[in-house]
């Protein structure tokens, strides 16, 4: 299992734990696929998630999202939003300083061009 694919199934497990405010509903997403999502946004360095959704399944056939992230659904971004809103960041706390912490993750290196995303530093 590459890095990556261990990051994000750690993520998908915390998201999987995220509080569904669904009581009783049927529920077309998943609370994994509404955390991967909203992560896609900032992996993906999109700013609209929908539209690149979009344009990657009619170039192609499938999405990023699914392909990358192994999302069965893809909500649209006020779904996202509304599920996620209330939830506490502090449920991700544990997730990236533990990975940081493994041999794997010090020997990763962006690829060339790679620079995160100027949501995730704030502008910086």
């Amino acid at each position: 299992m590459s890095a990556l694919e261990e990051l994000l199934s750690e993520l998908r497990g915390v998201c999987a734990g995220l509080v569904d405010k669904r009581q009783g509903q049927k529920c077309r997403y998943t609370m994994a696929d509404i955390g991967l999502a909203a992560f896609s946004v900032f992996f993906m360095q999109s700013p609209s998630f929908l539209a690149h959704q979009r344009v990657l399944a009619a170039g192609h056939g499938r999405s990023n999202c699914q392909t990358l992230l192994g999302m069965s659904a893809i909500p649209s971004d006020n779904h996202i939003r509304q599920m996620l809103d209330g939830n506490r960041p502090a449920a991700f706390d544990g997730l990236f300083p533990a990975y940081a912490g493994t041999r794997r993750w010090r020997r990763w290196r962006p690829p060339a061009g790679w620079r995160p995303s100027t949501a995730w530093t704030g502008g910086c």
